[in-house]
């Protein structure tokens, strides 16, 4: 009889385990995310028509019409005409129309990182009841940005994430940790990234790096919690080399970071790389990511979790790095 019973067992946890994944995706998907495609009217526009829909966008995409004038385009301050003549200008630019061709091609079907999407700002709105949803207008901004915030909404310039071999990047020089960044798989991490940072960037409680670590731990955490089909090393936007590399040193980047008294300096120029996008940290090996700061402060921050019990928008509001990191009992050990 055992091993009947052993297989009965086995067959009732695979039962529930594919039961809680199904209830998982169908409640995310009752969220309905809205998707707003500006940069496919953006370029339906010609002479006769460009008066008729630009009128439309503040209808159609509500303020991000104001957003794309004054931020994106830096045309703000003109009249109804003059910035028809802009939008003209832009729009049948021989250089923009083809690399808007590229992304309505690669973008035409968005499904994908809409569910990608809806699955996150599911979580967040679980993890996080007391703030909004946004929102999400798609749009072709001429290089200039990736992922903004408005009005407790996000947009993405979609031509920022055509892939790390697409040639505008190469003709716009950008050097190659910057063209691999730009990635279409990496857009719900950035955008989570983003949303983050836009409400809790105030509780980072110091310029020291510790301070800076445990906040970017903090919104890495939450990342992982809130895109759960993504590998480790896409919510990190790392290569699997470097992920691997980062998880196998770990104690020798702290190591590293307790050696040189950075933990607790304010001088960011002796840190940049750890935190930021760069082409290797600085002070260690060619194989070290920049931002490799970001594992040592997820580290920090789950072992924190692990040794305290607390919700994430209380973890957020934290702000006492050094007792931040005294709780955490985080200390690294090959």
């Amino acid at each position: 009889m055992k091993p009947i019973v052993l297989f009965l067992s086995v067959t009732l946890v695979t039962f529930l385990f594919t039961s809680w994944v199904f209830t998982f995706f169908a409640d995310a998907e009752k969220l309905d995310l809205k998707v707003n495609r500006f940069e496919k009217s953006l370029f339906d526009i010609n002479e006769e028509n460009v008066a008729e829909l630009s009128a439309n966008w503040k209808t159609n995409f509500g303020t991000f019409d104001e957003v794309f004038a004054g931020q994106i385009m830096q045309k703000g301050n003109l009249t109804g005409e003059q910035y028809h003549r802009e939008l003209l200008a832009f729009t049948q630019h021989k250089d923009m129309r083809e690399a808007y061709d590229s992304v309505a091609v690669m973008f035409a079907d968005f499904s994908d990182i809409q569910q990608e999407l809806e699955l996150a700002f599911w979580q967040f709105s679980d993890k996080f009841p007391s703030y909004p949803i946004p929102e999400i207008t798609t749009f072709f901004g001429g290089f200039n940005y990736g992922v903004v915030t408005y009005d407790n909404n996000i947009a993405i310039g979609l031509e920022n994430f055509l892939g790390h071999n697409s040639k505008y990047y190469n003709l716009l020089g950008d050097p190659d940790y910057l063209r691999f960044q730009k990635q279409k798989k990496f857009i719900a991490s950035n955008v989570m990234e983003v949303w983050l940072n836009e409400y809790f960037q105030q509780y980072i409680g110091g310029r020291d790096l510790l301070s800076q670590l445990i906040y970017k731990g903090k919104v890495m955490y939450c990342i992982d919690k809130m895109l759960p089909n993504l590998s480790m090393e896409d919510k990190f936007r790392f290569t699997a080399e470097q992920m691997d590399w980062v998880v196998e040193n770990e104690t020798s980047i702290w190591q590293y970071i307790i050696h040189e008294d950075l933990l607790f300096s304010k001088d960011e120029q002796k840190f940049r790389t750890l935190i930021n996008y760069a082409p290797f940290a600085k002070g260690m090996p060619d194989q070290a990511p920049g931002r490799v700061g970001y594992y040592i402060g997820y580290k920090m921050v789950s072992e924190y979790m692990d040794n305290n019990e607390m919700d994430l928008e209380q973890l957020m509001s934290l702000t006492d790095s050094r007792q931040f990191l005294k709780q955490s009992k985080y200390k690294p050990t090959k």
